[in-house]
């Protein structure tokens, strides 16, 4: 009967074991299934895109959180700063570059003209004259306070300015019987120059000239050449620039002469 009773036992004892380890297994398998199925870990941010910006009350640190959020907080706090900034620039800007001149205003767009020459009467040649005549018309500028008197271009403002002109010349030749060959007429080499003057005084400067010989021509009636001058000069608020040439009858064809200047 003990031998038994001991037995029994011996039995419970294993039956208790095996119970515990099977329960131990369950619980196991329990947890490595939980952790299969978990989701991996994320940062912060990463579904709604992680971005880092200056943190508005000390620029030397980062914030960071969804870009759409700190993009929205940032412009909230930043826009109407970085305005008045740009505001107050430009508006420094407008304010040295306005002048006001003959009731009328030259603003962010610079000088500029450009004019074409227009018929005139042919008139005593072998000196130097100026040309008075340009067209105002289409294709022509005249713009941001430059004006035009008697042929002379007025600036309005002091700076440098890119002058041009260009003319375009045709002559006649006589028949040289002696020689048997066609010869220009007897007049001096054309000069073409661009000059200087300011209305506070009258002193009139040379800054731009060519001298172009006459030349003998194939066709035996007549010979034709363009001359062009361009430079940038330093002109003062109120300076008139014009043109002169000699021998000014023979300057023709009005579409392609032209004399412009614009401020650089």
């Amino acid at each position: 009967m003990a031998g038994k009773l001991e037995n029994l036992k011996k039995d419970k004892t294993k039956l208790l074991t095996l119970g515990v380890f099977v329960t131990d297994v369950v619980i196991l398998i329990i947890v490595l299934i939980i952790l299969w199925v978990m989701p991996e870990p994320r940062t912060p941010g990463e579904e709604c895109g992680y971005m880092c910006l200056p943190c508005p009350k000390s620029e030397s640190q980062v914030c960071c959180g969804c870009r759409a959020e700190r993009l929205n907080m940032y412009l909230e706090e930043n826009f109407d700063k970085s305005y008045a900034e740009v505001d107050k620039e430009y508006t420094q800007i407008y304010n040295t570059r306005i002048a006001k001149i003959y009731g009328g205003y030259i603003g962010d767009v610079k000088p500029v003209a450009h004019m074409i020459g227009e018929m005139r009467e042919p008139s005593e040649d072998m000196k130097t004259h100026p040309v008075t005549k340009w067209y105002l018309g289409n294709n022509c500028l005249l713009l941001n306070g430059m004006s035009m008197h008697s042929g002379r271009m007025r600036v309005p403002a002091t700076g440098y300015y890119h002058v041009y002109s260009m003319l375009d010349i045709s002559y006649h030749y006589e028949k040289d019987n002696s020689r048997q060959s066609v010869a220009p007429t007897e007049k001096s080499s054309l000069v073409h120059s661009i000059f200087l003057s300011n209305i506070d005084n009258n002193e009139e400067i040379e800054v731009l000239s060519t001298c172009h010989p006459y030349e003998f021509s194939r066709n035996d009636i007549f010979g034709r050449f363009d001359t062009y001058l361009s430079s940038d000069i330093h002109l003062t608020a109120g300076d008139e620039v014009y043109v002169k040439v000699s021998n000014i009858s023979q300057v023709n064809s009005p579409p392609k002469n032209i004399f412009g200047i614009y401020m650089i």
